[in-house]
């Protein structure tokens, strides 16, 4: 029996789209996966937060650490916890956050738990003070105070995935 040349061309052209296809739908599908696409899950919010200054608001008589939005996605304040430490000592240790108290507030708008866009600032409230220290309240009772020339250290958290967000340390002066 004879053979027909052109028969072979067609399935062998046939063959080769279909290998492409295939390895085009295992890229997109690597694609998607790879960039998180395919998942539901909420991403965290992504800034740079630097405290800037500790300063007295002689009108309400309160101390604050001043913080600045300098890169990153804006944030709501209630989507938002800080973790506060003393940089010399790693046994103190709070989070605070605006479930029972408005530690955090815009500076523009105080008062009110408003979102911060790249280039706002805003603050988180001491509960008590004195020429030595700031202190913080802990929900058990529990009191976390800075002594004056040592640093604060926060660290941000994103309260709905639990990420990290930015953290950093200031010095807390004499007041």
């Amino acid at each position: 029996m004879m053979r027909r040349v052109d028969e072979d061309a067609v399935s062998e052209v046939i063959g080769v789209m279909l290998m492409i296809s295939v390895t085009l739908i295992i890229v997109a599908l690597v694609a998607v996966y790879a960039t998180g696409a395919a998942s539901g899950d909420e991403q965290p919010v992504r800034a740079s937060l630097i405290a800037s200054e500790v300063m007295h608001d002689e009108n309400t008589d309160e101390y604050m650490v001043v913080f600045e939005h300098v890169a990153g996605d804006p944030l709501h304040l209630k989507q938002v916890q800080v973790s506060l430490g003393v940089r010399d000592d790693a046994m103190p240790h709070l989070v605070v956050n605006n479930d029972k108290k408005s530690y955090l507030q815009s500076f523009s708008n105080p008062g009110e738990n408003s979102m911060v866009h790249l280039g706002d600032r805003f603050v988180l409230y001491a509960d008590e003070w004195d020429a030595d220290s700031l202190s913080w309240n802990g929900e058990g009772g529990g009191k976390f105070t800075v002594e004056s020339g040592h640093f604060l250290t926060y660290r941000f958290i994103d309260r709905h995935t639990g990420a990290p967000i930015s953290s950093g340390e200031i010095m807390v002066p004499h007041l």
